[in-house]
């Protein structure tokens, strides 16, 4: 490697490209963002190439970069994975997975719980937040894995999906709801209430949203949006708002009869749900043996 090229340049380099903007970058790296210019430009002038160019979705690497990227992304990981096993807090004591909303309150107690059992020494680190954020810890290494729904193709590029199970939307409101009255309510008479939905930008607000135009109904006038499972279950059940999830996320509550499921969209809402992962990328056996019993517990769910 050219010795000019120092850890710094390669660590902001990363940082650009997984989020796409100088400013953003800065904002991660704690610095300002005149020292990331800087340094990417001393990069490209070492390379002899430029490394982004400008897009409507911001910076995004040239085919240099690309190449780069693949290298530097695993390569960082790797460093950054021996200097914690030489600390003692290698991937042998911790295992760090992203774990996005639908899957939080169902399915991921279980696998780890499961998992606890059996290596009780192993520290496991669910990490949570919007897709944009948890997929910039996978790709710098922070995390092992994602479990959640399937993401956009272009947001997951250069990354794996291991399909799991297939999961509904689910539209459920109080059981003793108006709507809960109704033989076949339909999206037209969910709009007439309160709706909670998911914040703009998610993956289930998305895929929801492409249902909406396709029905013809261009939206809902009263709503909440939140990523809280938590207080969204609450809401609904103590209000007459609507609540659009995914059925995992409110499975107890509907078989508790705490809420009731609205039979509104059938099978038309379906999203896959899996986990995302760098290929290639070297897991420690706990984090791959945590993998297996995700795929393990959930495989009723693909059979259902």
């Amino acid at each position: 490697m050219d010795p000019r090229i120092r850890l710094r340049h390669l660590r902001f380099f990363l940082a650009v490209a997984h989020r796409g903007s100088v400013t953003r970058a800065a904002e991660a790296l704690n610095t300002v963002q005149p020292s990331v210019s800087r340094t990417i430009a001393e990069l490209e002038a070492i390379i002899g190439k430029p490394l982004f160019s400008r897009s409507r979705r911001g910076l995004v690497p040239t085919a240099a970069g690309e190449t780069l990227l693949q290298f530097v992304d695993s390569g960082l990981a790797q460093i950054s994975e021996g200097v914690a096993q030489s600390t003692g807090r290698g991937a042998g004591a911790v295992v760090s997975v992203g774990i996005l909303p639908n899957v939080a309150s169902a399915l991921a107690p279980q696998v780890v719980a499961r998992f606890k059992q059996g290596d009780p020494q192993t520290i496991v680190r669910l990490h949570t937040g919007l897709a944009t954020q948890i997929l910039a810890m996978l790709r710098s290494g922070e995390i092992d894995f994602i479990v959640g729904r399937l993401m956009e193709a272009e947001r997951i590029h250069g990354l794996n999906f291991d399909h799991l199970y297939d999961e509904r939307l689910a539209v459920a409101c109080r059981a003793d709801h108006p709507l809960a009255r109704l033989d076949a309510p339909t999206l037209f008479d969910v709009a007439g209430y309160e709706v909670i939905l998911p914040l703009p930008g998610t993956i289930i607000r998305k895929e929801l949203n492409r249902h909406l135009v396709k029905i013809g109904l261009t939206g809902f006038r009263n709503v909440l949006e939140t990523i809280s499972f938590e207080f969204a279950r609450r809401y609904a059940a103590n209000t007459e708002a609507v609540i659009i999830l995914p059925y995992g996320a409110l499975k107890p509550d509907i078989e508790t009869g705490m809420l009731f499921e609205l039979d509104v969209a059938g099978d038309q809402l379906m999203g896959p749900v899996g986990m995302t992962h760098v290929p290639d990328r070297k897991l420690s056996p706990p984090a791959r043996r945590l993998m297996n019993l995700f795929r393990e517990i959930s495989e009723p769910l693909r059979a259902s």
